[in-house]
């Protein structure tokens, strides 16, 4: 593999990352997330890393453990979030890694 594609493929794998410390979010591990619908779960987040959903960018599709159907999640900066709020989150994760 070339020096030039072994560094554009790093890039590639550190922009999420980057991306996510950037706009002051935490860059990994079990984060809480909203859906489409405005409902907040905690899932297993890992940059680069899809297990349990199908991804496009920044977005990923994955389903919803509070009502039940697939939607697009985003990540939630904790400051954003009331204590009751995260109190909600860490009761409704979603699945297991399979």
């Amino acid at each position: 593999m070339s020096p030039r594609r072994r560094g554009l493929l790093l890039g590639l794998f550190l922009a999420e990352p980057v991306a996510m410390w950037l706009r002051g979010y935490p860059i990994g591990g079990r984060l809480v997330v909203r859906c489409r619908q405005g409902h907040l779960f905690t899932t297993l987040w890992i940059p680069g890393v899809s297990l349990k959903s199908a991804r496009f960018l920044w977005w990923r599709f994955q389903r919803c453990p509070v009502g039940g159907h697939w939607t697009v999640v985003t990540p939630v900066k904790p400051s954003e979030l009331s204590a009751r709020e995260r109190r909600a989150a860490r009761k409704h994760s979603d699945l297991p890694i399979p």
